[in-house]
């Protein structure tokens, strides 16, 4: 199978959208497909890269100012560049699908090249792309792009999301008639190579990572972690990340005196995982999730977790227990649940971080994953399914 990818963010540019896009255009390959990934540019990274015979990434040079987040006129930007490119390049070259990231600028794109060539494709959703997933940040968004969301969604093969409460969302806004076609795929998560059997010999450790927005909540993880120091917990913080609300949360750091803490900035993904190895408590205070790759990957890594009931985490945590859910911007419980792992787990050396890890891989594994994408595609197509 011949596949088209359009995400306008793809490792190392953006966050967890464009891992995802790795992951499964890695694995397609893996299987035999042949995958062409239609991207960014940015400074400093190759206009055509091949990463092997079955794998190609294409970076269309757009106005694009950051390498890990972008504003809506650069994704208009983009969306022209790839209108452009593909209504050239698709002349001669053939795929049987496409599959768009975001309805918002991928499935916009492909939605053209299908009207102009015929290319079916699907739309893999991220969660706060689709009407009215997150209304306290992107209602106006919504307000404004509604009509044409929802047309790309409606003309689409297949729409796909990672969650019940995705699903549930998207079947609302196409309608019941439509609901078949919004399907649930997980994302998946790689195995880490090399897990520290030595993780309780360091000191007790808290980690974030993602971005500093308020989308995160990181000031409720902050003022939980001031409740700890109140009660004489030792703990070292890494937050790997960074973001517009950095500065703020680099102050009140400063304040209430938080000695051993570290803001890493944008780093490899290499590197992020060095820094789960020697954590033992991940916080994630998120108001709002798609499926969180930095939950997943610091649950692969045998992290316990303390996070919110948004999308997705109710159901990483059903197939693993290493964590607890707590209710969004309450400091206090996040900061009683971190002092009671402190004592039962921490102190007492009673952390089973490989078992938990290895539990966890082996629901959420990517090749497990797109296979399933695979099987979808093929179905689809064999079928002929029309969409309106």
């Amino acid at each position: 199978m011949k596949i088209l990818i359009l995400n306008y963010e793809y490792p190392p540019l953006g966050g967890g959208a464009g891992i995802i896009t790795m992951h499964i255009a890695k694995n397609f390959a893996k299987r035999g497909n042949i995958v062409v990934v239609v991207t960014a540019w940015y400074n400093g990274l190759s206009e055509i890269e091949p990463i092997n015979n079955n794998l190609e990434i294409i970076r269309l040079k757009s106005k694009r100012k950051f390498m890990h987040r972008s504003f809506p006129l650069e994704m208009y930007s983009w969306m022209k560049m790839a209108n452009k490119f593909l209504s050239t390049y698709l002349k001669n070259n053939r795929f049987d699908i496409c599959l768009a990231n975001f309805s918002i600028p991928g499935g916009y794109v492909a939605k053209n090249i299908k009207k102009k060539f015929g290319l079916p494709y699907c739309i893999l959703s991220h969660g706060h792309d689709i009407p009215w997933y997150y209304p306290r940040q992107m209602f106006f968004y919504h307000l404004i792009l509604y009509f044409i969301i929802r047309s790309v969604c409606l003309k689409s093969l297949l729409n796909f999301v990672q969650t019940t409460f995705m699903k549930q969302n998207i079947d609302r806004f196409t309608g019941k008639r439509l609901n078949h076609k919004n399907i649930i795929i997980p994302n998946g998560i790689e195995p880490f190579k090399n897990l520290l059997n030595d993780r309780a010999k360091q000191p007790f450790t808290i980690i974030f990572v993602g971005r500093f927005v308020n989308q995160k909540d990181t000031s409720t993880l902050l003022k939980a972690l001031k409740e700890l120091k109140r009660m004489d917990i030792p703990f070292r913080l890494f937050m790997v990340g960074d973001g517009p609300l950095r500065k703020k949360m680099e102050k009140f750091v400063k304040k209430n005196d938080f000695k051993d803490t570290v803001f890493t900035g944008w780093i490899p993904q290499e590197q992020v995982q060095s820094y789960y190895q020697k954590s033992h408590i991940m916080v994630t205070p998120s108001r709002a999730e798609g499926m969180s790759i930095a939950n997943m990957e610091a649950l692969a890594a045998g992290v316990f977790l303390i996070t919110t009931p948004v999308s997705g985490n109710r159901e990483m945590l059903s197939y693993c227990k290493n964590g607890v859910l707590v209710e969004p911007e309450n400091y206090n419980e996040i900061a009683n649940q971190i002092q009671n792992f402190y004592f039962k787990r921490y102190l007492s050396k009673k952390l089973n971080t490989r078992n938990y890890a290895n539990q966890f891989t082996k629901q959420y594994n990517w090749e497990i994953i797109a296979e399933r994408y695979e099987q979808e595609f093929e179905k689809s197509l064999l079928l002929g399914k029309n969409p309106v």
